[in-house]
């Protein structure tokens, strides 16, 4: 068996989606549809009009009962008696954009209902996830007497307890997979409760607090149409979380967040108001990029640097001048972590050029004092360029704490847990994990994971994979047809954003490399008779490393991409940004 894969240009496997062509062609005979988006959308398992109907138009009206939640009535009855006596609340939250809007998200609801409370972001050097010791000290010398807890707390049983020691009660909102101790708090609101029959299982933080606000306002007797609107108005908050979070856009998170963009389109709050116009795109449409790629990122980058509070601020005031102050710290604080994540990454290249390291089925690298905000991207970035499994460790004071990414099959927890021996700790999923180990410990976790693939898995497994929606022709890339693809927005996990293959394309030019690092194409496809329908533009971001590879089978390419409307100077036109290529298949 053989893993090797050291050049850095690499194709992944695409894995087509089965669609179900007689679905697809009723659907756009009756809904009126073109091929194209009815073929997506089948390949999305809606094939009949009503479940497509309800897909495109999301209801608010099928969003579930908040009290369908397993202790939300002991939740609001808790806060409902610390209103009553005036105690003071704490808002424990997180610092990540899913923390940092469901703590605002609370904060301005208690601020509605006339209370001021007091929120708390851990610092992620420090104290890092969860609620601390550290925490709840400082909470209870402000005098708190019960700490709502958002985005975190389900795992934090000795907190809780020590909490309880304090004289503190505490109510648990959170929306990770429970260990098998459940926190002994007043109330553990969790929909991913084993005993929690509430239907959807998928909400973020921000997602469930804003159930916990629904559920209060009911039980208080607040007006039902202020409510509504109160609530309405903060789905900015939800849907910006939600999507940040990388929690399936399916169910009620679409439609939380369906709506919540267009409150962000629109949004009153000073802090996104200011950030929106710094960046250019106010009076844009929003969608899942411009969270993923421009408002969360900056977000982020504040928890990550230890600044998670300016953050907070920038969703809490209510000041315009201050606001503006934010939104450029931020963007500056996102402008160091980029320098440092590319200090990393080169230094990392460095260290691989050259090395047997890529020899191995997993990457594991390390330094000395990475920052520890920024060593997720990079190991993100290491999987993308090489197809591997990468681990990324930064070394201080003899102890080494990283964070994998993973691809393929290939399971990051399972894989450390069959390792634990040699960690300190670790945590994660599948896909995303960390850990700490003593540094004297590092060849011997490359070795036990070298061995783990070896006996668990097969080169096959270890590929990464494409996940492809259907085939196209460059005649089917209308206008039109990308007006209607763009109805089944917003993209995320769950919903991704379609990806199809054009095949047997050719560069009608040499590709221009734009920026030192992407890649500027135009591509024709023909039809079997060294005819095509004309040229189409291919924008490939990060794909100047494979210039030499794609210029090798310039004349018989197939292209994986996603089809985009470009705007230029007023003009509209179809434009496909590049995911993947590979030499043309035959038949």
């Amino acid at each position: 068996m053989s893993f090797r894969r050291v050049r850095a240009q690499f194709s992944k496997c695409w894995d087509s989606a089965r669609v179900p062509e007689n679905a697809a062609l009723d659907l756009s005979r009756d809904l009126g549809l073109t091929p194209l988006a009815a073929r997506l959308l089948a390949a999305r398992d809606l094939s009949d009009p009503a479940s497509v109907q309800a897909f495109l138009h999301p209801a608010l009206a099928s969003l579930h009962d908040p009290f369908l939640m397993r202790d939300m009535d002991r939740a609001v009855d808790r806060i409902a008696r610390a209103l009553s006596a005036r105690e003071t609340i704490g808002v424990y939250g997180d610092y990540d954009v899913d923390g940092m809007t469901s703590t605002s998200l609370l904060v301005r609801f208690f601020r509605w209902l006339g209370v001021e409370v007091l929120p708390y972001i851990p610092h992620r050097l420090n104290e890092g996830y969860g609620m601390s010791r550290k925490g709840v000290d400082q909470l209870h010398s402000a005098g708190v007497r019960l700490i709502v807890t958002v985005d975190n707390g389900i795992g934090c049983v000795d907190e809780v307890a020590h909490a309880a020691s304090l004289g503190i009660d505490v109510v648990v909102t959170d929306h990770h997979q429970p260990g098998d101790t459940i926190p002994a708090a007043v109330a553990v609101v969790d929909p991913n409760r084993r005993d929690c029959p509430y239907p959807f299982k998928g909400l973020s933080g921000v997602g469930v607090a804003f159930k916990l606000a629904h559920a209060l306002s009911r039980h208080l007797g607040k007006d039902p149409e202020e409510s509504r609107e109160f609530l309405k108005s903060h789905f900015d908050l939800v849907a910006l979380g939600t999507i940040a979070d990388i929690v399936p856009l399916q169910g009620e998170n679409r439609v939380l967040a369906w709506y919540g963009l267009q409150t962000l389109a629109n949004t009153r709050k000073q802090g996104l108001q200011a950030m929106i116009q710094m960046l250019g795109i106010d009076g844009r449409a929003m969608d899942g990029e411009t969270v993923g790629f421009l408002l969360g990122p900056r977000l982020n980058a504040a928890g990550r640097t230890g600044e998670a509070q300016a953050g907070l601020e920038l969703l809490l005031t209510e000041d315009e001048t201050r606001s503006w102050d934010l939104a450029r710290f931020l963007d500056e604080l996102n402008d160091h972590r980029r320098k440092m994540e590319n200090e990393v990454f080169f230094e990392v290249m460095e260290t691989i050029e050259g090395s047997t390291l890529l020899d191995d089925p997993v990457l594991v690298v390390s330094g000395p004092n990475w920052h520890a905000g920024i060593v997720g991207i990079v190991a993100s970035r290491l999987v993308e360029r090489f197809g591997h499994p990468a681990f990324v460790l930064s070394i201080e004071s003899g102890i080494a704490k990283g964070s994998a990414r993973s691809i393929g099959r290939f399971d990051l927890h399972g894989a450390l847990s069959g390792c634990a021996e040699l960690l300190n700790t670790f945590g994660g999923h599948k896909m995303a994990a960390g850990l700490s180990l003593p540094a004297d410990r590092i060849p011997a976790l490359r070795r036990a994971l070298i061995d783990h693939v070896e006996s668990e898995y097969s080169p096959e497994d270890m590929e990464p994979r494409l996940a492809v929606d259907t085939d196209a022709r460059v005649e089917e890339l209308t206008l039109e047809a990308l007006e209607e693809i763009g109805r089944m927005h917003p993209f995320g996990e769950g919903n991704p954003t379609p990806v199809v293959v054009l095949r047997g394309c050719r560069l009608v030019e040499a590709p221009r490399i734009v920026k030192d690092r992407h890649l500027r194409l135009r591509l024709a496809q023909d039809d079997g008779t060294n005819r095509s329908a004309g040229w189409i533009g291919a924008i490939g971001f990060s794909f100047a490393h494979r210039y030499d590879e794609i210029v090798e089978h310039a004349d018989r390419l197939d292209i994986a991409a996603t089809p985009k409307i470009n705007v230029w100077q007023g003009n509209r036109s179809v434009e496909l940004n590049l995911v993947d290529f590979r030499p043309a298949q035959t038949a």
